[in-house]
């Protein structure tokens, strides 16, 4: 059960989020568009953003990464706003996320301690949805995002983003801080699966 504190403060953050993005985006998006269509279009911009990697079109590679990571802050709002969460997108969304990440992160900077210890996070992650998903199959009940998700996930955009422009710059300072920024990310991995877990076991008990 959440503390008394995060039903109070959690939402009011939430729905300030929620109405910025509305205001900001949703407008341009016509009531025929879905949050289910951006999250699928966030996972089919993966392979898009690899390939312009490989054939050194950085910034075409940054503009691609950039635009799948506003779906991301996108789809979410709409789906609460426009009252179209799906069971498809509570957990294909976090999914597409981390696939991401993940696929991206790896590309550019796996030779980075850091890098190699959140991808693998990121595959235990995979591993906690799919039992959550198993979960909601048989409570019908959907898993909440907490907040130490979703500042990791804000953290490792953030950095990947350094982390690309970095690379297309030459900018070796700013590697450094794209690192430190994962290792903060990690440590918001560690919190937010810890929470997963504690979640599930209760959930189950």
């Amino acid at each position: 059960m959440k503390s008394a504190l995060e039903q109070k403060t959690q939402p009011a953050i939430q729905r300030s989020m929620d109405a910025i993005v509305r205001k900001v985006f949703l407008w341009a998006f016509p009531t025929r568009i879905r949050p289910n269509h951006l999250t699928i279009a966030r996972l089919l911009l993966i392979p898009v953003v690899l390939v312009l990697l490989h054939f050194e079109l950085r910034w075409w590679a940054l503009g691609t990464y950039v635009a799948a990571t506003c779906t991301d802050f996108i789809d979410g709002a709409m789906a609460r706003t426009r009252d179209q969460i799906t069971i498809f997108g509570t957990y294909m969304d976090p999914v597409a996320d981390k696939l991401l990440i993940a696929a991206v992160l790896a590309w550019v900077g796996y030779r980075y301690l850091v890098v190699q210890i959140i991808v693998g996070f990121i595959v235990l992650e995979l591993i906690l949805t799919a039992v959550g998903a198993s979960i909601l199959l048989r409570t019908r009940s959907a898993r909440s995002s907490n907040a130490f998700g979703k500042l990791k996930m804000i953290t490792q955009s953030v950095a990947l983003l350094l982390f690309l422009i970095a690379a297309i710059l030459d900018l070796p300072t700013w590697v450094t801080v794209s690192t430190y920024l994962l290792w903060l990310a990690l440590a918001m991995a560690v919190l937010s699966g810890g929470k997963q877990i504690y979640d599930l076991a209760t959930r189950g008990a």
